[in-house]
């Protein structure tokens, strides 16, 4: 039940936390401490959400992040690793459960996969958590690539200089 409360309040307060920067730009804000002197901010994002609507969420704010680093004038090198539950919701064939209660998010899921695409972020799929969750890789969403190890990449990643930005 808590879980189920938490869900919730996440699914709704998150959009709105994440529509802030837009709001909080004409007010003057801006990360120039932290990106000072930085051309290119490489960060991989360790997506494992349980939660289709929270991790629809997340998806939207990094694409804001992409936006907003273009904003502060640094080229921004964006990756992402699907790890764990949240491989079953980027597949074209979800399981008929997670279907019947998250159709409309799902679809959303697509839209933000697609979107982020566009933006240039590189995503990939450990094959490891979709053989474990009985996710087909030939059904995974498009600009998605399956990896043997989620794992691997993420330290791989990280071992490029790439930042971690765990999405749990």
């Amino acid at each position: 039940m808590r879980k189920t409360i938490l869900s919730i309040f996440f699914a709704c307060v998150l959009p709105l936390g994440l529509a802030v920067p837009a709001v909080a730009d004409d007010e003057g804000l801006d990360n120039r401490e932290a990106t000072q002197g930085i051309e290119t901010m490489r960060a991989v994002y360790d997506m494992r959400k349980s939660d289709p609507d929270v991790m629809l969420a997340y998806l939207r704010g990094i694409a804001t992040n992409h936006e907003n680093l273009l904003k502060e004038g640094v080229e921004p090198d964006l990756r992402m690793v699907f790890i764990a539950e949240a491989v079953k919701f980027i597949t074209t064939d979800p399981e008929p459960e997670v279907d019947i209660d998250h159709a409309e998010t799902l679809e959303e899921i697509a839209k933000a996969v697609d979107r982020l695409d566009e933006l240039g972020v590189q995503m990939e799929v450990c094959a490891a958590a979709t053989r474990a969750y009985g996710v087909d890789n030939d059904t995974i969403l498009e600009p998605i690539k399956p990896v043997r190890s989620g794992f691997i990449a993420v330290m791989g990643y990280q071992n490029q200089g790439y930042a971690l930005v765990p999405v749990y």
